[in-house]
């Protein structure tokens, strides 16, 4: 009896010891570096918020954020970072092209054992993972969707007697309509080529198709079509046709978005976060915006219920962190939040299964746009985030090139061809 109650003790002992150090553990102070793109404005507060209510909810745990500009994040600061894997323990990065190169060298924790641990696969809207996975393996959570669609100023349209426009020609005749009466047609910021790519994008899916544009910007197909040129002399004929304002090609995205939120010009090409401006009390569009798909193209192979669009804004874990799990938790956290916020402020579409949410918080706009989508058939991701190193320098500057005349329809579809095959090339 008294070897049994000595060996009971000494089990109470051990036991006691291992939940001291088990407590201890759970305790240990641990800081995370977290890498973003939003250093003011609403999505920053969405951030900061979120931050705060993780911080509180694990004391024991700080979060260190770090946010930078988007473009010099893209261009600099993150693809020096990764070389070194000293980026942020939880970082910001565009899936497809973009973080490819990241994972390839290493430098992005795969997240499959992680999802399946903590079952968030049943909470993910099914497609959302597709530009986060590579070679069969998950490496990103994603943030938020987004759809293309023409934003139209419906005071502007009802005044000189215009239909919002369902085909090509309609568009042509509905530019010629507002020019003739004084009114910019259709604002660009060509200034910053990415806006010039967010219509000839467009329209690509609508002379190609989404299935032969995913397959030719996957290096499985090539670029040198008809279909291809046909986009680009499009948006060559919307600028001859006096579509965009004169001189353009000094008007950054930012002041084009600007000249249409203020009333001023009749349509917008953008992606579904510029519902939050139309519906700002700051701008004057407020109730006056109707959204609709890019006009279908004659002969095109893509219809009305196909888009420029999807998921690109992943959230991703450093492959060197010290803390894996909690740094997969924060980002798990982070994610989730983010997407349901900016889903309520018209910044983009939820990623994932957000439950019961009251549209009356959500931008009427952005309502609007999920609703347009909601029999969609077919997305294709912006040329830019598809795409990496060169071969996004090489879009850039024949997508500028088109609207500056130095570049033919017909010579962008080779530089394209080009660029995609030599990117492919190097893998």
């Amino acid at each position: 009896m008294k070897k049994c109650m000595a060996l009971i003790t000494a089990l109470v002992l051990l036991l006691s010891l291992g939940l001291t150090s088990a407590s201890a553990l759970a305790e240990e102070q641990v800081t995370l570096k977290f890498w973003h793109i939003w250093p003011t404005d609403r999505m920053a507060q969405i951030v900061d918020d979120y931050i705060a209510i993780y911080e509180a909810e694990h004391p024991n745990i700080h979060i260190e954020p770090s946010a930078y500009q988007e473009v010099d994040y893209q261009t600099q600061k993150l693809p020096i970072a990764c070389s070194t894997k000293s980026q942020g323990d939880v970082f910001f990065c565009w899936g497809g092209g973009a973080a490819k190169t990241y994972v390839d060298a290493g430098a992005v924790l795969k997240l499959d054992d992680y999802l399946a641990k903590y079952n968030v696969y049943d909470d993910i809207l099914e497609g959302t993972l597709t530009y986060g996975t590579y070679d069969g393996g998950v490496y990103g959570l994603p943030l938020k969707q987004w759809a293309g669609v023409l934003f139209c100023n419906q005071e502007l349209f009802d005044e000189y007697g215009v239909a919002i426009p369902t085909t090509w020609d309609e568009m042509m005749t509905a530019v010629e309509t507002f020019r003739a009466n004084g009114v910019t047609p259709l604002v660009l910021g060509a200034k910053d080529a990415w806006h010039i790519g967010m219509i000839q994008n467009a329209l690509a899916v609508r002379t190609a198709g989404p299935d032969y544009v995913n397959a030719a910007l996957s290096g499985e197909a090539t670029m040198n079509t008809e279909e291809i040129v046909r986009s680009a002399q499009l948006l060559v004929d919307l600028n001859n046709a006096g579509a965009f304002c004169n001189g353009t090609l000094g008007v950054s995205s930012e002041e084009a978005q600007e000249e249409f939120y203020m009333g001023m010009v009749a349509m917008y090409f953008g992606g579904s976060w510029c519902a939050s401006g139309c519906d700002s009390p700051d701008n004057d569009l407020v109730g006056k915006v109707t959204v609709a798909p890019l006009p279908v193209v004659e002969g095109g192979k893509g219809d009305e219920t196909t888009y420029s669009g999807g998921v690109i804004d992943f959230m991703m874990v450093n492959a060197a962190t010290e803390h894996p799990d909690e740094a997969f938790d924060f980002a798990l956290g982070m994610t989730k939040y983010m997407s349901q916020e900016c889903y309520k402020i018209g910044d983009s579409l939820p990623a994932w299964k957000l439950g019961e949410i009251d549209e009356a918080e959500v931008s009427p706009t952005l309502i609007a746009i999920k609703d347009l989508i909601q029999n969609s058939t077919g997305y294709v991701l912006a040329w830019d985030t598809f795409l990496a190193g060169a071969a996004i320098d090489a879009h850039y500057q024949a997508l500028q090139g088109l609207i500056a005349g130095t570049m033919t329809p017909e010579e962008f579809a080779v530089a394209m061809d080009e660029a995609v095959v030599a990117m492919y090339a190097q893998d």
